[in-house]
């Protein structure tokens, strides 16, 4: 079987594990030119059954540096307001224990052995479906490619599923998100909460600010297997009401975005407004909050969606493991036996439940329901 995906980001690469340890070929293709091209994600978590879905698909020693290089956070989730006077820890479910890990830490060490696999600087442009079955992709740099089956990991804004899907509902919410990181300096470690450094914080305003906060303190530096070397950090990302961003935040500059997200807590605990205004330009992105609508069931063809491709959420530390779960559940499924459009149906049917749960999950985390 010949297994075209789209995106090289978390997902995409699990699954190409998965299906080459069974013999299949797979290529994958990645719009940007290098893996480390842009910003695209810091610190972040993989529940329980991303967790094992690594686990179960990647070479062993690539887990075993994934687990190495994770982070060393020891506590749990906290919430405060933005005086910082009184915290609140949230009890989080069993389910939720898993991996946190740097994104583009982990995504190096799966691209490592993908490396004659993987086509960077080659986005996706359309598909067609051949006679045979087969699917024709056309990408950006004027090439094609053909497989028996297309897999689109491209995440919220996927290009495939507006061709596949192209009634898809994405809701964009009224708030806005600038994500960044701080370098983890003596001054910094004296100004961040002790519980954003040992876990995770969100600080909640009563007017739609909201900041999440969680430090980055790799267990063993990459540089011992052989990657870039690990600088610990702060993550943080500043959610605010558009309005109180403005209509332009989309064309703003790093420099301009940080001195924005700054700005906009210019009247909660000084620390917090220092945290955020010694952050790294180079890592400042801006980012709109997206929300999907479970679609009805679509006729199965030799194309499916993977994690925000197919179900984009709101950002609640969920969505990475829910990826990488269910490039694991089509693994399962395309190496199972069973003839290859019954495997995709039996998964879209699987994704959807699972996915459309995490949604809903997401949607209230990002309230301060935990539960």
């Amino acid at each position: 079987m010949r297994v075209l995906i789209i995106g090289a980001g978390l997902a995409g690469p699990c699954l190409a594990h998965g299906l080459r340890r069974h013999g299949h070929e797979v290529r994958l293709f990645e719009r940007d030119a290098a893996i480390d091209a842009r910003s695209q994600g810091y610190r972040i978590h993989i529940g329980g059954d991303g967790d094992a879905a690594l686990r179960t698909w990647l070479p062993a020693e690539a887990y075993a540096q994934a687990v190495a290089t994770a982070c060393a956070a020891t506590g749990g989730v906290s919430m405060a307001g933005p005086d910082l006077r009184d915290f609140a820890e949230v009890p989080i479910p069993p389910d939720s224990a898993g991996l946190t890990v740097d994104r583009l830490t982990l995504r190096r060490i799966m691209l490592r052995d993908l490396a004659d696999s993987t086509r960077f600087g080659a986005g996706f442009s359309r598909y067609e479906l051949l006679d045979d079955g087969s699917v024709r992709v056309h990408l950006t740099d004027g090439s094609t490619a053909e497989g028996d089956l297309l897999v689109a990991t491209d995440g919220a804004n996927s290009a495939v599923r507006r061709q596949l899907l192209p009634d898809f509902s994405v809701a964009v919410q009224d708030s806005r998100l600038i994500y960044g990181r701080t370098p983890m300096t003596d001054e910094v470690r004296a100004l961040t909460p002790r519980q954003a450094l040992d876990g995770f914080l969100g600080v909640v305003g009563a007017d739609g600010r909201r900041l999440a906060l969680a430090a980055q303190q790799f267990r063993r530096d990459p540089a011992d297997f052989g990657l870039p070397a690990g600088e610990d950090y702060v993550m943080w990302g500043m959610v605010a009401p558009a309005a109180r961003y403005g209509p332009d935040v989309d064309g703003l500059g790093a420099a301009e975005l940080l001195a924005l997200a700054e700005r906009t807590i210019d009247d909660w605990h000084p620390s917090l407004r220092a945290l955020v205004g010694l952050g790294d330009i180079r890592y400042v992105v801006p980012a709109s909050i997206l929300v999907a609508e479970r679609p009805a069931p679509w006729p199965t063809v030799p194309v499916t969606l993977v994690g925000d491709a197919a179900h984009p959420m709101a950002p609640a530390g969920v969505s990475a493991g829910v990826a990488i779960h269910e490039a694991g559940l089509l693994a399962s499924r395309l190496v199972s036996g069973v003839p290859l459009l019954d495997a995709v149906r039996a998964y879209e049917a699987e994704m959807l439940d699972h996915g459309f749960a995490a949604v809903e999950r997401s949607t209230r985390r990002q309230a301060g329901d935990f539960s």
